[in-house]
């Protein structure tokens, strides 16, 4: 294994994680209850994953293997889900929140990064 899946998430996952902080300011303060909330879940529910799948999409695209675009996934999901659930904590929030956010999260990025990976390995004719 080489460093490059790591890395690709740590990218990824620094990038989600600042916009991880923006929706959690956004959707934990009472001087943003005006946004409506089916949109508002919807796309903190859409940025996580298009971010996930990116992370997948570059790494199994440079390496050409499955297990690349899982690990980079899972590595992007832990650090934005990690920072996620500070994000909580500093709303006075539970601390379990760092633990789930981050577990739900690396697992969440591998399941998404390696879907994605295994579909680009496919479509470019390439065995994952």
């Amino acid at each position: 294994m080489t460093a490059a899946p790591v890395l690709t998430g740590l990218r990824v996952g620094v990038v989600l994680a600042a916009a991880v902080v923006v929706l959690a300011v956004v959707g934990l303060t009472p001087s943003f209850s005006w946004i409506p909330e089916v949109p508002f879940v919807l796309v903190a529910t859409l940025i996580p994953l298009l971010g996930f799948g990116f992370a997948g999409y570059r790494s199994a695209s440079a390496s050409h293997r499955a297990l690349d675009g899982m690990i980079a996934g899972a590595v992007a999901g832990l650090l934005s889900g990690t920072i996620g659930g500070l994000s909580y904590v500093a709303f006075g929030k539970p601390l379990l929140n760092v633990f789930v956010g981050s577990v739900i999260g690396a697992v969440g990025g591998a399941l998404v990064g390696a879907v994605v990976a295994f579909f680009v390995l496919r479509r470019t004719g390439r065995s994952p």
